[in-house]
Protein backbone atom coordinates (compact mmCIF):
# COMPACT_ATOMS: atom_id res chain seq x y z
CA UNK A 1 0.00 0.00 0.00
CA UNK A 2 1.58 3.14 -1.34
CA UNK A 3 0.00 5.69 1.55
CA UNK A 4 1.89 3.24 4.54
CA UNK A 5 5.19 4.86 2.72
CA UNK A 6 5.84 7.51 5.34
CA UNK A 7 4.19 5.19 8.00
CA UNK A 8 6.56 2.18 7.52
CA UNK A 9 9.54 5.52 7.42
CA UNK A 10 11.30 4.47 4.18
CA UNK A 11 10.08 1.26 2.59
CA UNK A 12 6.73 1.27 0.49
CA UNK A 13 4.18 -1.66 1.71
CA UNK A 14 4.20 -2.50 -1.23
CA UNK A 15 7.44 -4.50 -1.54
CA UNK A 16 5.15 -7.09 -0.70
CA UNK A 17 1.97 -5.87 -1.66
CA UNK A 18 2.58 -6.71 -5.29
CA UNK A 19 0.69 -5.67 -8.19
CA UNK A 20 -1.03 -8.71 -8.61
CA UNK A 21 -3.01 -11.26 -6.21
CA UNK A 22 -5.17 -13.77 -7.84
CA UNK A 23 -6.96 -15.20 -10.74
CA UNK A 24 -10.04 -17.89 -11.50
CA UNK A 25 -9.71 -20.86 -13.76
CA UNK A 26 -9.33 -18.99 -17.52
CA UNK A 27 -12.72 -19.25 -19.21
CA UNK A 28 -13.80 -16.89 -21.94
CA UNK A 29 -16.48 -15.76 -20.29
CA UNK A 30 -16.43 -15.12 -16.58
CA UNK A 31 -18.35 -17.79 -14.07
CA UNK A 32 -21.72 -17.06 -13.39
CA UNK A 33 -24.13 -15.23 -15.50
CA UNK A 34 -22.85 -11.80 -16.68
CA UNK A 35 -22.44 -12.99 -19.85
CA UNK A 36 -20.28 -12.56 -22.99
CA UNK A 37 -17.57 -9.65 -22.45
CA UNK A 38 -16.17 -7.54 -24.83
CA UNK A 39 -14.53 -3.78 -25.34
CA UNK A 40 -11.47 -2.27 -23.36
CA UNK A 41 -10.69 -1.78 -20.15
CA UNK A 42 -7.97 0.43 -18.22
CA UNK A 43 -6.56 -0.85 -14.80
CA UNK A 44 -4.30 1.30 -12.70
CA UNK A 45 -2.48 0.97 -9.72
CA UNK A 46 1.19 1.77 -8.77
CA UNK A 47 4.56 0.28 -9.95
CA UNK A 48 6.58 -1.35 -6.91
CA UNK A 49 9.38 -2.86 -9.06
CA UNK A 50 9.77 -4.52 -13.12
CA UNK A 51 9.73 -8.31 -11.54
CA UNK A 52 6.39 -7.27 -9.89
CA UNK A 53 4.55 -5.52 -12.62
CA UNK A 54 5.98 -7.89 -14.76
CA UNK A 55 3.61 -10.72 -12.48
CA UNK A 56 0.65 -8.33 -13.00
CA UNK A 57 1.22 -7.94 -17.19
CA UNK A 58 1.28 -11.98 -17.30
CA UNK A 59 -1.69 -12.23 -15.28
CA UNK A 60 -3.45 -9.62 -17.46
CA UNK A 61 -1.85 -11.79 -20.30
CA UNK A 62 -3.86 -14.39 -19.39
CA UNK A 63 -6.97 -12.69 -18.35
CA UNK A 64 -6.59 -11.59 -22.10
CA UNK A 65 -5.87 -14.81 -23.62
CA UNK A 66 -8.72 -16.29 -22.28
CA UNK A 67 -11.07 -13.51 -23.39
CA UNK A 68 -10.02 -12.83 -26.75
CA UNK A 69 -12.59 -9.89 -26.81
CA UNK A 70 -11.46 -8.00 -24.10
CA UNK A 71 -8.53 -5.68 -24.38
CA UNK A 72 -6.47 -4.08 -20.84
CA UNK A 73 -4.36 -1.66 -20.03
CA UNK A 74 -1.91 -1.63 -17.16
CA UNK A 75 -1.38 2.40 -16.49
CA UNK A 76 1.10 2.28 -13.39
CA UNK A 77 1.45 5.51 -11.74
CA UNK A 78 5.04 5.70 -10.75
CA UNK A 79 4.54 8.48 -7.71
CA UNK A 80 2.47 10.01 -5.31
CA UNK A 81 -0.66 7.15 -6.31
CA UNK A 82 -3.37 8.47 -3.77
CA UNK A 83 -3.29 12.02 -5.17
CA UNK A 84 -2.74 11.21 -9.11
CA UNK A 85 -5.99 8.83 -8.30
CA UNK A 86 -8.13 11.64 -6.96
CA UNK A 87 -7.26 14.05 -9.27
CA UNK A 88 -8.17 11.70 -12.13
CA UNK A 89 -11.53 10.84 -10.11
CA UNK A 90 -12.33 14.52 -9.80
CA UNK A 91 -11.70 14.37 -13.64
CA UNK A 92 -13.59 11.57 -14.40
CA UNK A 93 -10.30 10.40 -16.23
CA UNK A 94 -9.80 7.51 -13.40
CA UNK A 95 -8.84 3.61 -14.75
CA UNK A 96 -11.93 1.10 -14.96
CA UNK A 97 -10.11 -0.94 -12.22
CA UNK A 98 -7.60 0.72 -9.62
CA UNK A 99 -6.00 -0.48 -6.47
CA UNK A 100 -7.39 1.33 -3.20
CA UNK A 101 -5.64 1.15 -0.09
CA UNK A 102 -7.85 0.62 2.74
CA UNK A 103 -5.82 3.72 4.52
CA UNK A 104 -7.94 5.90 2.93
CA UNK A 105 -10.29 4.29 0.46
CA UNK A 106 -13.11 5.07 2.97
CA UNK A 107 -13.53 8.43 1.47
CA UNK A 108 -14.13 6.81 -1.64
CA UNK A 109 -16.77 4.75 -0.60
CA UNK A 110 -18.80 7.70 1.56
CA UNK A 111 -18.70 9.87 -1.69
CA UNK A 112 -19.95 7.54 -4.38
CA UNK A 113 -16.66 7.06 -6.53
CA UNK A 114 -16.54 3.35 -6.42
CA UNK A 115 -19.11 0.93 -8.17
CA UNK A 116 -21.04 -1.55 -5.36
CA UNK A 117 -19.70 -5.13 -6.80
CA UNK A 118 -22.44 -7.19 -5.08
CA UNK A 119 -24.56 -7.67 -8.03
CA UNK A 120 -21.72 -9.06 -10.20
CA UNK A 121 -20.66 -11.03 -6.98
CA UNK A 122 -23.54 -12.81 -7.07
CA UNK A 123 -23.75 -13.32 -10.56
CA UNK A 124 -19.82 -14.65 -10.97
CA UNK A 125 -20.80 -17.02 -7.80
CA UNK A 126 -17.69 -14.60 -5.98
CA UNK A 127 -18.69 -15.12 -2.39
CA UNK A 128 -17.61 -12.35 0.44
CA UNK A 129 -17.07 -16.19 2.73
CA UNK A 130 -14.47 -16.84 0.32
CA UNK A 131 -12.15 -14.17 1.51
CA UNK A 132 -10.65 -13.71 4.76
CA UNK A 133 -13.66 -11.83 6.73
CA UNK A 134 -11.19 -8.64 8.26
CA UNK A 135 -10.19 -8.23 5.10
CA UNK A 136 -13.05 -8.03 2.84
CA UNK A 137 -14.90 -6.62 5.37
CA UNK A 138 -12.44 -3.77 5.36
CA UNK A 139 -13.95 -2.45 2.11
CA UNK A 140 -17.61 -2.45 2.88
CA UNK A 141 -20.28 0.51 3.76
CA UNK A 142 -23.40 0.53 4.61
CA UNK A 143 -23.40 -3.24 3.61
CA UNK A 144 -22.14 -2.92 0.34
CA UNK A 145 -19.06 -4.28 -1.45
CA UNK A 146 -16.43 -1.47 -3.21
CA UNK A 147 -12.77 -3.96 -3.32
CA UNK A 148 -12.33 -6.98 -3.45
CA UNK A 149 -8.67 -7.60 -1.38
CA UNK A 150 -5.84 -8.13 -3.48
CA UNK A 151 -2.86 -9.24 -0.58
CA UNK A 152 -2.55 -8.22 2.32
CA UNK A 153 0.15 -8.20 5.60
CA UNK A 154 0.14 -7.67 9.20
CA UNK A 155 2.79 -7.30 11.91
CA UNK A 156 4.66 -10.36 13.38
CA UNK A 157 8.12 -10.41 14.94
CA UNK A 158 11.30 -10.95 13.10
CA UNK A 159 14.49 -11.61 14.86
CA UNK A 160 17.97 -12.90 14.54
CA UNK A 161 18.65 -16.47 14.89
CA UNK A 162 22.35 -15.78 15.52
CA UNK A 163 21.90 -13.18 17.84
CA UNK A 164 19.72 -15.61 20.04
CA UNK A 165 21.88 -18.03 19.46
CA UNK A 166 25.19 -16.32 20.48
CA UNK A 167 23.26 -14.90 23.32
CA UNK A 168 21.99 -18.05 24.42
CA UNK A 169 18.47 -16.95 24.66
CA UNK A 170 15.37 -19.70 23.16
CA UNK A 171 13.96 -18.42 20.03
CA UNK A 172 10.59 -16.76 20.04
CA UNK A 173 7.27 -18.48 19.16
CA UNK A 174 3.88 -17.85 18.75
CA UNK A 175 3.00 -18.02 22.34
CA UNK A 176 5.36 -15.41 23.47
CA UNK A 177 3.95 -12.99 26.17
CA UNK A 178 4.67 -9.14 26.76
CA UNK A 179 7.56 -10.81 29.53
CA UNK A 180 8.79 -12.96 27.35
CA UNK A 181 9.65 -9.94 25.22
CA UNK A 182 10.94 -7.94 27.49
CA UNK A 183 13.22 -10.03 28.94
CA UNK A 184 14.34 -11.63 26.05
CA UNK A 185 15.30 -7.94 24.38
CA UNK A 186 17.30 -7.03 28.17
CA UNK A 187 19.77 -10.40 27.35
CA UNK A 188 19.80 -9.38 23.82
CA UNK A 189 21.37 -6.06 24.24
CA UNK A 190 25.25 -5.80 23.81
CA UNK A 191 27.65 -3.55 22.44
CA UNK A 192 26.00 -1.91 19.42
CA UNK A 193 23.45 -4.57 19.15
CA UNK A 194 19.93 -3.48 20.93
CA UNK A 195 17.36 -6.53 21.59
CA UNK A 196 14.68 -4.19 19.79
CA UNK A 197 14.41 -1.00 17.97
CA UNK A 198 11.01 0.53 18.36
CA UNK A 199 9.94 3.51 15.78
CA UNK A 200 7.91 6.03 17.68
CA UNK A 201 5.46 4.70 15.08
CA UNK A 202 1.46 4.36 15.59
CA UNK A 203 1.68 1.83 13.04
CA UNK A 204 3.90 -0.36 15.63
CA UNK A 205 2.15 0.98 18.77
CA UNK A 206 -1.11 0.61 18.30
CA UNK A 207 -1.33 -2.81 18.11
CA UNK A 208 -0.04 -2.89 21.93
CA UNK A 209 -2.68 -0.60 22.93
CA UNK A 210 -5.56 -2.71 21.48
CA UNK A 211 -3.05 -5.45 23.36
CA UNK A 212 -4.03 -4.15 26.83
CA UNK A 213 -7.31 -3.65 26.01
CA UNK A 214 -7.08 -0.34 25.29
CA UNK A 215 -8.56 2.12 22.66
CA UNK A 216 -8.53 5.44 20.77
CA UNK A 217 -10.93 6.88 21.81
CA UNK A 218 -10.33 6.72 25.82
CA UNK A 219 -5.89 6.58 24.59
CA UNK A 220 -5.10 8.15 28.55
CA UNK A 221 -6.93 5.74 30.70
CA UNK A 222 -4.68 2.83 32.66
CA UNK A 223 -5.22 0.70 29.66
CA UNK A 224 -3.53 3.06 27.51
CA UNK A 225 -0.91 4.19 30.30
CA UNK A 226 -0.33 0.97 30.26
CA UNK A 227 0.60 0.27 26.73
CA UNK A 228 2.28 3.21 26.14
CA UNK A 229 4.70 2.82 29.10
CA UNK A 230 5.53 -0.90 28.10
CA UNK A 231 6.17 0.10 24.00
CA UNK A 232 8.07 3.46 25.70
CA UNK A 233 9.70 1.51 28.41
CA UNK A 234 12.20 -0.37 26.29
CA UNK A 235 14.38 2.78 26.00
CA UNK A 236 13.20 5.21 28.21
CA UNK A 237 13.55 2.82 31.20
CA UNK A 238 15.26 -0.41 29.91
CA UNK A 239 17.78 1.04 27.24
CA UNK A 240 17.23 -1.90 25.40
CA UNK A 241 16.05 -0.76 22.00
CA UNK A 242 16.75 2.68 20.53
CA UNK A 243 14.89 4.75 17.61
CA UNK A 244 15.89 3.98 14.03
CA UNK A 245 17.07 7.40 13.50
CA UNK A 246 19.39 6.80 16.63
CA UNK A 247 20.66 3.86 14.93
CA UNK A 248 21.65 6.05 11.74
CA UNK A 249 18.68 3.87 10.00
CA UNK A 250 15.99 5.05 8.18
CA UNK A 251 13.62 2.63 9.63
CA UNK A 252 13.62 -0.43 12.04
CA UNK A 253 14.24 -3.16 9.32
CA UNK A 254 17.51 -1.39 8.09
CA UNK A 255 18.66 -2.20 11.52
CA UNK A 256 17.36 -5.05 11.48
CA UNK A 257 18.66 -5.95 8.17
CA UNK A 258 22.47 -4.45 9.31
CA UNK A 259 22.63 -6.05 12.60
CA UNK A 260 21.87 -3.40 14.74
CA UNK A 261 18.56 -5.11 16.23
CA UNK A 262 17.71 -8.10 17.19
CA UNK A 263 14.24 -7.65 16.61
CA UNK A 264 11.92 -5.74 15.12
CA UNK A 265 8.21 -5.79 14.58
CA UNK A 266 7.54 -5.51 10.42
CA UNK A 267 5.16 -7.38 7.87
CA UNK A 268 6.10 -9.47 5.12
CA UNK A 269 8.44 -6.35 3.04
CA UNK A 270 10.91 -7.14 5.31
CA UNK A 271 11.01 -10.60 4.79
CA UNK A 272 10.97 -10.33 1.15
CA UNK A 273 13.81 -7.19 1.26
CA UNK A 274 15.80 -10.02 3.49
CA UNK A 275 15.33 -12.51 0.92
CA UNK A 276 15.98 -10.12 -1.64
CA UNK A 277 18.84 -8.20 -0.59
CA UNK A 278 20.31 -9.31 2.70
CA UNK A 279 20.48 -13.51 2.16
CA UNK A 280 23.16 -14.03 4.82
CA UNK A 281 21.16 -12.75 7.45
CA UNK A 282 19.53 -15.96 9.11
CA UNK A 283 15.87 -15.09 10.66
CA UNK A 284 12.26 -16.07 11.55
CA UNK A 285 9.30 -14.84 12.09
CA UNK A 286 6.48 -15.75 14.81
CA UNK A 287 3.68 -13.53 15.69
CA UNK A 288 3.07 -10.41 17.71
CA UNK A 289 3.28 -11.04 21.35
CA UNK A 290 -0.07 -11.34 23.62
CA UNK A 291 -0.59 -8.48 25.74
CA UNK A 292 -2.08 -8.86 29.20
CA UNK A 293 -5.77 -8.32 27.25
CA UNK A 294 -5.77 -10.25 24.04
CA UNK A 295 -3.90 -10.80 21.11
CA UNK A 296 -3.83 -8.24 18.09
CA UNK A 297 -2.73 -6.39 14.99
CA UNK A 298 -2.95 -4.37 12.21
CA UNK A 299 -4.08 -5.37 9.06
CA UNK A 300 -2.30 -3.72 5.53
CA UNK A 301 -4.31 -4.51 2.86
CA UNK A 302 -4.75 -2.86 -1.22
CA UNK A 303 -8.32 -3.58 -2.80
CA UNK A 304 -8.75 -3.56 -6.63
CA UNK A 305 -11.83 -1.63 -6.78
CA UNK A 306 -13.96 -0.31 -9.98
CA UNK A 307 -15.17 3.23 -10.91
CA UNK A 308 -18.51 3.90 -10.66
CA UNK A 309 -18.51 5.57 -13.96
CA UNK A 310 -17.13 3.03 -16.06
CA UNK A 311 -18.36 2.43 -19.35
CA UNK A 312 -17.47 -1.60 -19.31
CA UNK A 313 -18.16 -2.95 -15.91
CA UNK A 314 -18.96 -6.37 -16.64
CA UNK A 315 -15.44 -6.63 -18.14
CA UNK A 316 -14.28 -4.71 -15.55
CA UNK A 317 -15.39 -7.39 -12.83
CA UNK A 318 -14.48 -10.08 -14.54
CA UNK A 319 -10.42 -8.60 -14.62
CA UNK A 320 -10.97 -7.84 -11.27
CA UNK A 321 -12.51 -11.14 -10.28
CA UNK A 322 -9.68 -12.66 -12.11
CA UNK A 323 -6.95 -11.39 -10.50
CA UNK A 324 -8.49 -12.34 -6.84
CA UNK A 325 -9.28 -15.67 -7.54
CA UNK A 326 -8.13 -18.39 -6.57
CA UNK A 327 -5.58 -20.11 -9.89
CA UNK A 328 -4.15 -16.66 -9.73
CA UNK A 329 -3.44 -15.93 -5.75
CA UNK A 330 -1.87 -19.21 -5.93
CA UNK A 331 0.56 -18.70 -8.71
CA UNK A 332 1.43 -15.28 -6.93
CA UNK A 333 2.04 -16.86 -3.36
CA UNK A 334 3.72 -19.44 -5.17
CA UNK A 335 6.46 -16.70 -6.68
CA UNK A 336 6.74 -15.87 -3.33
CA UNK A 337 5.18 -11.72 -3.29
CA UNK A 338 1.98 -11.51 -1.54
CA UNK A 339 -0.09 -13.44 0.64
CA UNK A 340 -3.64 -14.49 -0.78
CA UNK A 341 -6.84 -13.54 0.61
CA UNK A 342 -8.51 -16.28 -0.16
CA UNK A 343 -9.37 -18.75 2.92
CA UNK A 344 -9.05 -21.65 1.12
CA UNK A 345 -5.25 -20.72 0.22
CA UNK A 346 -4.19 -20.52 3.81
CA UNK A 347 -3.26 -24.62 3.53
CA UNK A 348 -1.45 -23.85 0.67
CA UNK A 349 0.96 -21.11 2.63
CA UNK A 350 3.62 -23.88 4.08
CA UNK A 351 6.58 -21.03 4.73
CA UNK A 352 6.20 -20.83 8.77
CA UNK A 353 7.35 -16.88 8.45
CA UNK A 354 4.65 -16.59 6.06
CA UNK A 355 2.30 -18.41 7.92
CA UNK A 356 3.07 -16.14 11.25
CA UNK A 357 1.94 -13.02 8.68
CA UNK A 358 -0.96 -14.46 7.29
CA UNK A 359 -2.31 -15.99 11.11
CA UNK A 360 -2.26 -12.38 12.35
CA UNK A 361 -5.53 -11.53 10.07
CA UNK A 362 -8.13 -13.28 12.16
CA UNK A 363 -7.37 -11.37 14.83
CA UNK A 364 -6.51 -8.38 13.45
CA UNK A 365 -8.14 -4.84 12.86
CA UNK A 366 -7.54 -2.51 9.45
CA UNK A 367 -5.47 0.01 9.22
CA UNK A 368 -8.04 2.93 8.86
CA UNK A 369 -9.36 2.97 12.56
CA UNK A 370 -9.98 6.67 12.34
CA UNK A 371 -11.37 6.70 8.86
CA UNK A 372 -10.25 9.05 6.79
CA UNK A 373 -8.43 11.15 9.88
CA UNK A 374 -6.29 8.02 10.68
CA UNK A 375 -3.36 9.78 8.84
CA UNK A 376 -3.80 12.89 11.23
CA UNK A 377 -4.24 10.57 14.41
CA UNK A 378 -1.01 8.69 13.44
CA UNK A 379 0.78 12.24 13.36
CA UNK A 380 -0.24 12.88 16.81
CA UNK A 381 0.44 9.49 17.97
CA UNK A 382 3.97 9.48 16.77
CA UNK A 383 5.09 12.84 18.15
CA UNK A 384 3.35 11.72 21.75
CA UNK A 385 5.23 8.39 21.29
CA UNK A 386 8.76 10.13 20.68
CA UNK A 387 7.95 12.74 23.97
CA UNK A 388 8.31 10.10 26.15
CA UNK A 389 10.97 7.85 24.65
CA UNK A 390 13.45 10.66 24.36
CA UNK A 391 12.36 11.66 28.05
CA UNK A 392 10.94 15.28 27.14
CA UNK A 393 7.22 14.02 28.58
CA UNK A 394 5.70 11.70 31.29
CA UNK A 395 3.30 9.37 29.49
CA UNK A 396 0.65 10.79 31.38
CA UNK A 397 1.12 14.37 30.03
CA UNK A 398 2.00 13.00 27.09
CA UNK A 399 -1.71 10.89 26.90
CA UNK A 400 -3.32 13.76 28.46
CA UNK A 401 -2.25 16.17 25.72
CA UNK A 402 -2.50 13.24 22.97
CA UNK A 403 -6.23 12.69 24.19
CA UNK A 404 -7.58 16.43 23.93
CA UNK A 405 -5.29 16.72 20.19
CA UNK A 406 -7.27 13.48 18.60
CA UNK A 407 -10.71 13.50 20.14
CA UNK A 408 -12.06 15.61 17.28
CA UNK A 409 -10.79 13.51 14.59
CA UNK A 410 -12.20 10.45 15.93
CA UNK A 411 -15.85 11.57 15.61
Amino acid sequence: MRSGKSVLAGLALVAILVAACGGTPGTTTPSGTIGAISGDVRISGWSSSPTEDALLQDSINAFMAANPNVKVKWEPIAQDYETVLKTNLAAGTEADVFYADIFWIDSLMKTGKLLALDDMMAKTGTKKDDFVPSLINAFSYQGKTYGIPKDFNTLGLVYNKDIFKAANVAEPTNDWTWTDLQNAAKKLTSGSVVGLSLPADAARFVPFLWQAGGDLNNINNAAGIAAVDFYTGFEAKDMVSKLPSELGMGWAGEAFEKGRAAMVFEGGWLPADLNNNFKTVNYGVVQMPKGTAAKSNLIFTVSYSISAKTKNPNAAWALANYLTGSENQAKVLKAGFALPTRQALSSSITNANSKAIFDGAPYGKPFNYASANTGKVNDEINKALESVILKKSSVKDALDKLATTIKPLLQ
